[in-house]
């Protein structure tokens, strides 16, 4: 009878194997970016902006467009108002706003999107600490991403609130790239729209032209920085423009609420192009997941790939074929290393699952060519000590798997 078991037992084993090898690839990484920067700059009309042929007030982000790409038709193609328009950015889709007890901005009401975000996309799927994933604002109680049962508060990026203008922003921002050298970074300008809507012309035109020179510098300051030249791409857009006929509001369907920016410049990015392909805010979070090689399952967007150069694209004859895997110590007693052997560099996913096919734990790393090695603790994706018993392993590079057992006895 324990003979028959065991054989059945083994058999569900090698079943369940056999079901793990057909799942869906990883997002294959072929880009040279390894970074990437959004500066999202709210409320400025497209007239003053780059629809400008002049470029009287950003002649800093035209400059940036002649050296990578410009979406002529890039649109707001939901709600024109700030509190929609910017989950929709993080989103990638046009997102509920749901509210919530905030123990951030002591315990007062504060939004909080339905869908999960670009943000908790990135740390989940890549694995990456708070401090990788950076959103600076200015001080004030900021909106939070999602709670997403999938997702939610354990991937949120770490958010730096300082001071009351674009100029203090920025200063924040420069210190986080000097200290911290996120991968993923969001700058918030909030004075273009503010100015709008006091109603002053020229201070608008100010902060307009303010914003401008801190893009500029910004890209200066990222090029300048050996973390982030030669392997960033830039985005600056927009949530939302201006009312045709009244700079000081903004909220229905006319042109100049709806027609923004989007630029990049980046080393995928194609020099000099403007781009006819009209696109909508919820192409942005696909597009820095096409990047840094993560998936925005739950986004409406698409990745725009006609921004890319046409080398970014992978040669599948040079696929990333695991050549070998090795687990050890097995058994263990507290947790185990996986040697893998790659014959060129590429995205991995580290999955374990329990026998009930439950998964316990997914690892994912950027590998280079040749011998490497994971470590695993003997922990959940809570932090949990998991209990004693056999555990099954698959590893995948691109559209290769391979797959073992590690057994723990504590």
């Amino acid at each position: 009878m324990m003979n028959s078991t065991n054989k059945l037992s083994q058999k569900l084993i090698y079943l369940f194997l056999a079901v793990l090898i057909v799942s869906t690839p990883l997002p294959s990484k072929a880009y040279t970016t390894d970074r990437v920067v959004l500066v999202i700059i709210d409320g400025l009309r497209y007239s003053e902006g780059l629809g400008d042929p002049n470029h009287t007030y950003t002649p800093r982000m035209a400059a940036l467009a002649n050296q990578g790409a410009l979406v002529d038709n890039f649109r707001n193609d939901g709600v024109t108002k700030t509190w929609r328009a910017i989950p929709a950015i993080w989103c990638g889709a046009w997102t509920e706003i749901n509210t919530f007890s905030d123990p951030y901005c002591g315990g007062s009401n504060n939004n909080t999107t339905e869908l999960p975000t670009v943000f908790e996309y990135y740390r989940k799927q890549l694995n990456r600490p708070a401090d990788d994933c950076i959103y600076t604002i200015k001080n004030l109680c900021s909106w939070k991403a999602s709670h997403d049962v999938d997702y939610g508060p354990d991937y949120w990026p770490l958010y730096h609130e300082a001071g009351t203008t674009d100029t203090d922003v920025w200063q924040e921002t420069e210190q986080v790239i000097a200290t911290q050298s996120p991968r993923l970074l969001l700058m918030y300008l909030a004075d273009v729209d503010h100015a709008g809507h006091v109603g002053d012309w020229n201070d608008y035109l100010k902060s307009i032209v303010t914003a401008d020179s801190l893009v500029g510098r910004l890209w200066e300051v990222l090029q300048a920085d050996t973390a982030y030249a030669g392997k960033t791409t830039l985005l600056v857009t927009n949530d939302h423009g201006r009312h045709d006929w009244d700079f000081t509001g903004h909220g229905d369907g006319c042109e100049g609420c709806r027609h923004i920016q989007l630029l990049a410049v980046g080393p995928d990015v194609r020099t000099g192009l403007r781009s006819d392909v009209t696109r909508t805010i919820p192409d942005i979070a696909p597009t820095i997941g096409e990047l840094l090689g993560f998936t925005t399952e739950k986004a409406t967007g698409t990745a725009m790939t006609e921004l890319f150069t046409d080398v970014v694209h992978i040669d599948r004859s040079q696929r990333p074929e695991i050549q070998a895997l090795k687990v050890f110590p097995n058994p263990s007693n507290q947790g185990t290393t996986i040697e893998i052997s790659l014959p060129i560099e590429s995205e991995i996913e580290l999955q374990v699952y329990d026998l009930k096919g439950r998964l316990v734990t997914t690892i994912n790393r950027y590998l280079g060519a040749g011998l490497n090695q994971i470590s695993w603790n003997g922990t959940d994706n809570h932090g949990r000590e998991i209990s004693s018993g056999t555990y099954l392993i698959r590893l995948q590079a691109d559209n290769d798997v391979s797959l073992g057992k590690i057994v723990l006895i504590k």
